[in-house]
């Protein structure tokens, strides 16, 4: 009777379930090649951080130029090729002739310039005065992307679309 009793309440016996279905295994197979057709590539792709680099750069040393001709009371200027792109000040703060480099912020170098392979960009100067206004509205592309300063206030942005 005791048995039967202790059987009466007890959880049926069940086997345990081990490993995946194969419908299972087949779903997260398809889910993996379609993430790793799709989303893989982008961050992969060594033009796409190129030119978000060189970009980034770009912006800091148009914003870089400004701010040391308000410091400085001297006039700066932004210089841009279809390859790279360079910052100078005013030889003589009256001259208006920009042949004399600006030190990088960063690394104290003289020189704050960049290049970068496969990424062009709009050839343009844009000068700075003291006041922090620009010389006119610029917008530079490189690559897909478009910075643009604004003269009066010398604002520069992001203005990509």
């Amino acid at each position: 009777m005791y048995s039967s009793f202790f059987y009466a309440f007890s959880p049926p016996i069940r086997t345990k379930q081990q490993g995946f279905t194969l419908v299972e295994l087949i779903l997260v197979i398809v889910l993996l090649s379609i993430l790793s057709a799709v989303a893989l590539p982008r961050f992969f792709s060594r033009s796409t951080f190129d030119e978000r680099v060189f970009f980034d750069g770009a912006l800091s040393a148009m914003r870089y130029a400004q701010k040391l001709a308000v410091a400085t009371g001297c006039q700066t200027q932004f210089q841009s090729t279809s390859t790279h792109y360079q910052v100078f000040r005013d030889d003589s703060c009256t001259s208006g002739s920009f042949t004399t480099e600006v030190h990088h912020p960063a690394t104290g170098q003289l020189g704050y310039s960049h290049t970068q392979s496969g990424v062009t960009l709009t050839s343009t100067t844009v000068t700075f005065y003291p006041l922090g206004n620009a010389s006119s509205d610029a917008t530079i592309n490189i690559g897909s992307r478009s910075l643009s300063v604004i003269a009066k206030t010398g604002f520069s942005y992001d203005s990509t679309p």
